[in-house]
């Protein structure tokens, strides 16, 4: 459970103190812009992406809860929550994503 909300909470940390703000660190010189190369429109996608995040989280934590039979479920949430927080943050940083 410790694990699980640690990777959470880094996961929605990266994307929104890391992958919003700054973005990928070079951007095309054409007109117009692909829009993740604005904050603004990066927003849409970090938002799909805490929600996934806080899914999978709220998952991990009901299996962990339920007992020792789901054992290998929680570990799977805790991996799904790794890849999550690697994911997320290249879905936010690189694919042109929602716009708010």
């Amino acid at each position: 459970m410790l694990a699980a909300t640690a990777l959470t909470g880094g996961a929605i940390a990266l994307v929104w103190l890391v992958a919003v703000p700054w973005g990928p660190m070079v951007c095309p010189a054409i007109y117009p812009a692909p829009r993740n190369c604005f904050a603004s429109d990066r927003a849409g996608t970090a938002l799909v992406s805490t929600v996934i995040v806080i899914v999978l989280y709220l998952a991990t934590m009901a299996t962990a809860l339920v007992g020792r039979r789901v054992r290998a479920l929680t570990i799977a949430g805790v991996v799904l929550l790794a890849a999550a927080a690697v994911v997320s943050h290249l879905a936010v940083v690189w694919i042109l994503g929602f716009t708010l």
